[in-house]
């Protein structure tokens, strides 16, 4: 498939004209950007620091899990839909930043995790009614999550 085929639609498009061109359009998304993303990591702060027994140890675990778990999907969706409006007026940009493609690769893993071992994991400790400190996956979804927004914003430093 040829991407450049795909940038130069964007760059065609009235539609995303419109976009590119405002003043405030971008901005906007941008916050609701940084709200999906605060709402994210948030969640995944609270549920992974209760996983390490760093806080909140008073609640049960499936109690912050399903709580925490609404919300840090929101913030994903939020943060997903809206980047991509970000990506979408200037794309070749974007596809040329190193920054932004390690960004996107590891958002890929990110979720992938989150979504299939984190969740099972956390699943089985809830099941079990274990109170055990785990150390790896709550570490590693922290890595992969704060590295996510990291490399966000090495995308406007780093190129």
């Amino acid at each position: 498939m040829n991407f450049q085929h795909l940038w130069q639609m964007s760059y065609d498009s009235k539609t995303i004209d419109i976009l590119r061109n405002s003043h405030h359009a971008i901005p906007y998304i941008q916050s609701v950007h940084l709200l999906g993303i605060a709402l994210l990591l948030g969640a995944m702060v609270i549920l992974n620091f209760r996983l390490l027994g760093l806080g909140l140890t008073a609640i049960k675990i499936e109690v912050i899990a399903k709580q925490v778990w609404s919300w840090g999907t929101v913030g994903l969706i939020l943060a997903v839909v809206s980047g991509f409006f970000v990506f979408l007026p200037d794309p070749a940009r974007y596809a040329a930043n190193t920054s932004f493609l390690v960004k996107m690769s590891v958002l890929l893993v990110a979720v992938l995790f989150q979504y299939t071992v984190y969740r099972r994991a956390v699943r089985a400790k809830v099941a079990a009614h274990s109170e055990q400190k785990e150390l790896v996956l709550p570490l590693l979804s922290l890595f992969l999550w704060f590295g996510v927004g990291w490399l966000g914003r090495a995308i406007a430093f780093l190129g």
